[in-house]
C-alpha cells in the first residue's frame, strides 16, 4: 500500500508540474528545445533582476512577437540556445547562437569557456570579436553593437520627456549599491529597482552617471548624455572599452567621482549601425512569430 500511494504521489506532483509554466521555476528550457525558436539565456543570480540583463529577454521577445523559453542558470545538458544582451559568454556551449553578448574581461584564457564553436551574428565590440578569432577561430562578422541601443525603435511606449525632472541620475552597479545609499542621493537609481521604472527614471533626466554598462547604453540610445563612473575596480574595463570601440569612440574617458562626471558631461554620440545589428538577428529560428520591422536608421541617431 505504502508503495502504491508514493506512486500516486508522484504522478499528482508530476501532473502538478506538467501544468506550471517553466518560467515561472526558473529554469525554462530544461534541456528541451521550444517548439519554435531558440531558449534565451540571460544572467541572473540571487533575488534581484539586474535590469540590464533583464532587457534581453524584453527586447527578444519584442522583436519576435511572441513569449520565450528562457532559463537563468546553466545547464547539466547543453542545449542550443540564444545569447543576446549581457556578458555571457561564459555560459556559452557548442552551436549557441550569439546575437550581441560580449566577453566581460574577467575571464580571458581559453580553458575558462565550454564552446569551440558558435553562431555568431553579432558582438558587442571589436574586442569580444578578436577573443573570438585569436583563441577559437570563430568567425566573426564585423556587426558591432549592444542590441539595447535599439530598445527606442522597438519599445515606442517609452518617450523621453521634453522637460525632464532630474538634472542628472545616478546609476550604479549592482555591486555598489552600499556605496550610493538612497537617503543621501536622492536621485540615485539602482538597477535592481523594477526594468521598466529604471528606463522610466533615466527618460526623465537630462544627463545619466553610470556605472552600469547598461545604464549608459539605455541613455544614450535616446540621445541623453551620459559619463561612465568608476569608483570601484568591482568590474573590468574591458566590457566598458568593447562597447564604446563598437560604436566608434576609442577615446572614451571614465568619472572617478560624480563631481567629475558632471564637469565632463557626456561622451558624444555613438555611431553604429543598427540597422545592420537588427537585421543580424537571427530571424529564421522563428518562421511563425510576428516579425515587427521597426524604422531604423543606419546611423543609430534618433
Amino acid at each position: 500500500m505504502k508503495s502504491l500511494r508514493r506512486i500516486r504521489s508522484k504522478l499528482w506532483l508530476l501532473l502538478i508540474l506538467s501544468a506550471i509554466p517553466l518560467k515561472i521555476l526558473g529554469m525554462s528550457g530544461m534541456g528541451m528545445q521550444p517548439k519554435e525558436g531558440l531558449p534565451l539565456f540571460f544572467w541572473k543570480e540571487g533575488p534581484f533582476i539586474n535590469f540590464g540583463d533583464h532587457l534581453s529577454l524584453k527586447l527578444v521577445e519584442r522583436i519576435v512577437g511572441t513569449d520565450l523559453d528562457y532559463y537563468c542558470k546553466r545547464l547539466k545538458r547543453p542545449v542550443k540556445k540564444l545569447l543576446a544582451i549581457g556578458s555571457v559568454f561564459y555560459f556559452a556551449t557548442n552551436d549557441d547562437v550569439i546575437w550581441g553578448s560580449g566577453i566581460n574581461g574577467k575571464t580571458l584564457e581559453k580553458k575558462h569557456y565550454e564552446f569551440t564553436r558558435l553562431d555568431v551574428r553579432a558582438v558587442r565590440g571589436p574586442l569580444t570579436r578578436q577573443f573570438l578569432k585569436e583563441h577559437f577561430q570563430i568567425d566573426c562578422p564585423e556587426i558591432y553593437g549592444d542590441p539595447a541601443l535599439l530598445f527606442p525603435y522597438l519599445f515606442p511606449e517609452f518617450k523621453r520627456k521634453i522637460f525632464p525632472t532630474y538634472s542628472y541620475i545616478i546609476i550604479p552597479h549592482f555591486l555598489e549599491l552600499h556605496l550610493f545609499p538612497k537617503s543621501k542621493y536622492p536621485n540615485v537609481v539602482y538597477p535592481t529597482d523594477p526594468w521598466n521604472e529604471v528606463i522610466e527614471k533615466i527618460l526623465d533626466s537630462a544627463f545619466v552617471i553610470s556605472s552600469s554598462l547598461h545604464g549608459i547604453v539605455i541613455a544614450e540610445s535616446y540621445g541623453i548624455p551620459a559619463r561612465l563612473l568608476r569608483v570601484t575596480e568591482n568590474q573590468n574595463l574591458f566590457k566598458y572599452q568593447d562597447y564604446y570601440l563598437g560604436t566608434n569612440r576609442p577615446n572614451f574617458q571614465y568619472a572617478q567621482s560624480i563631481e567629475e562626471a558632471l564637469e565632463m558631461g557626456g561622451e558624444p554620440p555613438f555611431e553604429c549601425d543598427l540597422q545592420k545589428l537588427y537585421e543580424a538577428f537571427p530571424f529564421e529560428f522563428w518562421p511563425n512569430a510576428r516579425i515587427c520591422v521597426p524604422n531604423i536608421p543606419t546611423n543609430g541617431r534618433l
